[in-house]
């Protein structure tokens, strides 16, 4: 019998939308998703980049005990960058990297194994940063790979499905796989990039959840998808780790 798929759902830019529209849908169908968060108290989405004034999680102690809450839950926090902004990304590529992941790890007292490339952008020094800074994996997108066990695959140069509206669900599921799957805002033009209607985002999440009670699909955090990868997906997944005080 073949196996069940692994698909991770991910969330990009710490989009206020994600947290108010996005996790209570998730949590009602106990799914568990990566957010990756970008790690600055701006309470805009400012990436350089001419938009509508996209709210952000800014890191306040109310934002904190919200992400120490959902990695309770099973969710898992991964790092975006400190500024998500050129020229900073490739001026200091050791500082949004590593940044990043002191900034978030001093916050929530918990390793921060994953990196998101803000706008699926690497070079050879970025990815030796984000290397070199401690993660284990790191997402990029959007060309739309299946990984079987047998994939060579590149841990610091994991691709993605950017989701869009109208998505067959279906195709995202193949026995034996993992299919990483990337959204941004959730609502409308006024919550972020490429955004998935709330009514839409919850279709595709209870069209997932049937195919998961099938036995066709199991749902993972970015971290775990790349373990079970690596040859672990005998073993339970390990709880968060804790870092000393």
């Amino acid at each position: 019998m073949d196996k069940p798929a692994l698909v991770s759902l991910t969330l990009d830019d710490g989009l206020r939308c994600q947290f108010e529209q996005a996790v209570p849908i998730l949590d009602q169908y106990g799914f568990s998703a990566t957010f990756f968060l970008v790690a600055n108290t701006d309470p805009i989405h400012t990436d350089g980049v001419k938009h509508p004034d996209w709210r952000k999680t800014d890191w306040s102690e109310r934002d904190i005990q919200f992400f120490k809450g959902m990695i309770q839950r099973g969710h898992e926090i991964g790092a975006h960058s400190v500024h998500h902004r050129h020229p900073f990304l490739d001026d200091d590529p050791k500082g949004e990297a590593e940044g990043a992941k002191q900034w978030i790890e001093s916050r929530l007292a918990v390793e921060i194994p994953s990196y998101c490339y803000p706008f699926y952008y690497i070079t050879e020094p970025i990815k030796n940063a984000v290397i070199t800074a401690g993660y284990k994996q790191a997402r990029w997108g959007a060309r739309d790979s299946y990984y079987t066990p047998q994939s060579f695959l590149d841990w610091f140069g994991v691709d993605c499905h950017q989701i869009s509206n109208n998505e067959n669900v279906g195709r995202w599921v193949r026995p034996d796989c993992w299919h990483v799957l990337t959204f941004h805002g959730i609502g409308d033009e006024q919550d972020g990039w490429e955004p998935i209607p709330v009514a839409e985002f919850a279709r595709q999440v209870a069209e997932l959840a049937k195919l998961r009670d099938s036995g066709a699909v199991e749902v993972v955090t970015f971290k775990d998808g790349a373990d079970r990868l690596r040859g672990r997906d005998n073993a339970p997944p390990p709880p968060a780790a804790t870092l000393s005080q």
